[in-house]
């Protein structure tokens, strides 16, 4: 159904137009590969980004045209540039593709407008113009400030460097937000917390990602470490351990455990599409690799760059649509990830009907991963934050173990 968008996403963009709609705007070029990273796809080269926009303008065009009258009736919550690295952009063509999505989609003052990038290149003169255009949030990937751990992981960027540029982002107006990785090659406990303490002392951030290392095989970090030229990431314990110091670091500063990786100073920060994205919304996509879906659609945008660029050119879609038929159980498993977005399990009433529910359930509080029931669900301690993919797939689990026995 690839070249039927426009036949079938009207209707299903009107009956949907009360649900929340998200745009994500995909930039798949990177300066350079980072050692942690399995996602890299296309280097930055001098002239990508003029060319880059145009076809994601030319993106934003078609699909609002297909989509006709009913673009207009569906307010859009949140647009997320990811990559890749959208910061590699120049100043200028991404914020022309900022005012074209605002021109093309009911964008207004309360939509989360979100660019991703890195601190190496991500200057000044980028942020005032994007931030002119209408971006108000941006999201940088540090994994780490200490700037020997950054350099083996292959980040340029030094301390003093990271300093200067969030307090930049922080001084234009933009809610701030970074992301640390914890588990890395040479960190220990008292590195972890260093970081926390740096970011929320000497940059004026809005809110912080923690996420565990994830060894991707193949990646260069992974054979570094197969090779011996790199020391073994943390262990589970350690990996706890961190966890469990950062957050305690965060709660000292004032920050709220908002969701069970992210934290924030205040509701200025409200993490829209970071939320929305890990349930079932609706997520329009444009651009190179990009992903999205539309109530039981999944639009999938062309991986290699040459065969999107050839798809904008010839006037197609540019991307792969699979109607995906629900699985049994699957109002159980989107309850759940959009409970976990609150910190909170559904409440045992609504779990599966399976003879090991309250068993499990109870195993889990007495292990200290959740608290007592509550009106609207069960919530998770911080130890169930940090233990929550494991819960999420446990439950998963019993959902099938039902449905089988069911059928």
């Amino acid at each position: 159904m690839d070249d039927s968008f426009a036949d079938w996403a009207p209707e299903v963009n009107w009956q949907r137009r009360k649900q929340p709609l998200n745009l994500y705007l995909h930039t798949p070029f990177c300066h350079h590969r980072c050692a942690f990273c399995p996602f890299f796809q296309n280097t930055t080269k001098p002239g990508f980004s003029a060319r880059y926009a145009d076809h994601l303008i030319c993106d934003l065009e078609r699909k609002a045209r297909w989509l006709g009258p009913t673009v207009a009736a569906r307010r859009v919550s949140s647009v997320f540039f990811g990559g890749g690295t959208p910061s590699d952009m120049d100043a200028a063509d991404l914020a022309r593709v900022i005012c074209k999505l605002r021109d093309l989609y009911p964008i207004d003052d309360d939509t989360e407008i979100t660019v991703e990038g890195r601190i190496w290149g991500f200057t000044r003169d980028k942020a005032e113009a994007w931030r002119e255009a209408g971006a108000n949030r941006i999201s940088i990937g540090l994994q780490s400030t200490n700037t020997k751990i950054r350099r083996s992981m292959g980040r340029l960027a030094d301390r003093g460097q990271i300093r200067e540029t969030l307090q930049n982002f922080v001084a234009l107006g933009y809610v701030t937000i970074v992301d640390l990785i914890y588990g890395l090659p040479r960190q220990d406990v008292a590195s972890v917390v260093e970081d926390v303490r740096f970011l929320a002392e000497e940059t004026g951030i809005d809110g912080l990602d923690l996420y565990a290392l994830k060894q991707f095989p193949g990646s260069p970090l992974a054979k570094a470490v197969e090779q011996g030229r790199m020391a073994a990431p943390a262990d589970t314990h350690l990996r706890a351990e961190m966890f469990t110091a950062a957050a305690a670091e965060l709660a000292r500063h004032g920050f709220e455990h908002f969701t069970p990786q992210h934290w924030r100073r205040s509701e200025r920060e409200r993490s829209i599409y970071n939320q929305l994205a890990k349930t079932s919304a609706d997520i329009l996509p444009f651009g190179s690799s990009a992903g999205g879906r539309l109530s039981n659609v999944t639009i999938s945008c062309h991986r290699l760059l040459d065969d999107y660029e050839t798809a904008m050119d010839d006037g197609s879609l540019g991307a792969r649509c699979t109607i995906q038929e629900p699985k049994p159980g699957q109002d159980f498993t989107d309850a759940v990830m959009s409970s976990i977005q609150r910190r909170m399990l559904p409440p045992l009433s609504e779990w599966p009907a399976h003879e090991d529910s309250s068993a499990i359930a109870e195993n889990w509080r007495v292990a200290g991963l959740i608290g007592e029931p509550q009106a609207d669900g069960i919530p998770l301690t911080q130890a169930g934050c940090f233990w929550f993919p494991r819960l999420q797939q446990l439950l998963a689990m019993l959902t099938a173990q039902s449905v089988g026995r069911a059928a």
